[in-house]
């Protein structure tokens, strides 16, 4: 057989999937070696109705072979990037968040030989159980107790590019018949030009009246005024908040939930878009938790001046001492467009001292909460740093489309920047400090 027609069987192998072999025995097939990898590892996005991560949703599902095999060249150049799947922790701290999303160096090498190979499909009767999801529809902990939808939609019009929203929404008595606890929530972007979307919670007075609600969802402020506790939210390649067992945060029936959403988009004509489907989700206890989230506010600089063209600028340490023993349930860093990297450490009351969180490359469009997987609980008298460094080099600007010509201050656009470190936390009772 000549060397052109077996180039011929080979490139039509490639393009053909029943037609498909592997270049020698055992090397490595979908079914039997690459269809674990995508269940443990990708398919939390990358499936039919899959996860929304902060409006991040994922272009293709890859639970079949049929779905996969025409992204196998991507799917080699994403992973061996590390690009593939979003995680931006230092590798130090590999095993220490409950929400890692990493693949290991035998993964991605086993995925290349697997492409290398010819993408080989192997007998379906070695694919393991297709995996369960807790929730669809983009819900990450499964279907929620109390979902809260925008009450009206909103259009962002083709002249604009930020425009800020306070959408208030009063529940009704069928929908949350008595005081209950939130054990997780999610925000749900409805669109993914959504920059960030919050969540804030105002119980009713002693008489179970709240204030007049606003005449206008738009809204100027960081926080919308008077909208009452901020729980938290999202932002782009943010997941979802699930509490640890014994943990939540107290919703009073009659409650006033206020979204406060940021939209962000490029203006030009056509780009309209209208946003009539985001919406707030919540797993629910009528039966009060033992602990309760908050306590411990967030480490932030409004005084930022990034010089144009600085490729490392430093803003911080911004510290906080606890006055109290804590649990810190996860740590999440927030800056825009010129984030590069961010810290957190701890400074003990004996001396001794601790990286908390090391992220050495933040990357704006996956803004993660990095969850504990065992709770890190923190002595009273500890002192906390939160530090983040910015890029506004034009090597930067090429890749997050900025302009590196810009000085750049305190704002919240997505051009302008922000020096934020968020701890979700808990203050521990008396009864149970050691």
């Amino acid at each position: 057989m000549s060397a052109r027609i077996l180039s011929s069987i080979f490139a039509l192998g490639v393009l053909i999937p029943s037609l498909a072999w592997s270049a020698e025995a055992g090397s490595p097939t979908f079914y039997r070696d690459v269809l674990p990898v995508l269940q443990e590892k990708c398919q939390d996005c990358h499936r039919a109705a899959g996860a929304n991560f902060g409006g991040m949703v994922a272009p293709m599902s890859l639970q079949t072979y049929e779905e996969a095999r025409p992204w196998a060249k991507a799917i080699v150049e994403k992973t061996q990037s590390r690009e593939m799947p979003p995680w931006d922790a230092d590798a130090s701290f590999h095993g220490v968040f409950k929400n890692e999303r990493t693949l290991s160096d035998e993964q991605i090498a086993l995925i290349k030989r697997w492409v290398d190979g010819g993408a080989a499909k192997g007998n379906p009767k070695d694919a393991p159980e297709p995996r369960t999801f807790a929730g669809d529809g983009g819900w990450q902990f499964g279907d929620p107790d109390l979902i809260a939808p925008i009450p009206q939609p909103f259009t962002v019009a083709d002249e604009v590019d930020d425009v800020y929203t306070a959408f208030e929404v009063d529940l009704t008595e069928a929908q949350l018949p008595q005081d209950a606890w939130i054990t997780a929530f999610q925000c749900k972007p409805g669109t993914p030009i959504i920059h960030h979307f919050n969540c804030h919670l105002m119980a009713p007075d002693a008489n179970g009246k709240l204030p007049p609600k606003r005449s206008s969802p738009l809204s100027a402020e960081l926080a919308p005024v008077g909208a009452g506790q901020y729980i938290g939210g999202v932002s782009s390649g943010t997941d979802s908040s699930p509490y640890p067992e014994g943990f939540g945060v107290p919703i009073k029936k009659g409650s006033r939930l206020t979204f406060d959403v940021h939209y962000h988009k490029e203006p030009g004509a056509g780009t309209a878009v209208t946003d009539a489907t985001s919406a707030m989700g919540f797993k629910l206890t009528y039966t009060k938790p033992p602990r309760t989230i908050g306590g411990v506010p967030a480490m932030m600089n409004f005084n930022i001046n990034i010089a144009p063209r600085e490729a490392s600028h430093q803003i911080g340490p911004v510290k906080t001492t606890l006055a109290g023993d804590v649990d810190v349930l996860g740590l999440m860093p927030h800056a825009h467009m010129r984030g590069d990297k961010a810290k957190f450490e701890a400074f003990y009351p004996d001396g001794t001292s601790e990286v908390l969180l090391n992220v050495p490359h933040y990357d704006f469009a996956w803004q993660t909460v990095y969850y504990y997987k065992d709770i890190n609980r923190l002595p009273a008298g500890t002192r906390v740093e939160y530090t983040a460094w910015y890029n506004n080099s034009p090597e930067m600007a090429a890749i997050r489309g900025f302009d590196a010509e810009q000085r750049v201050t305190f704002g919240q656009k997505s051009t302008d920047e922000m020096m934020m470190g968020f701890m979700m936390a808990s203050p521990v009772p008396a009864d149970q400090k050691k």
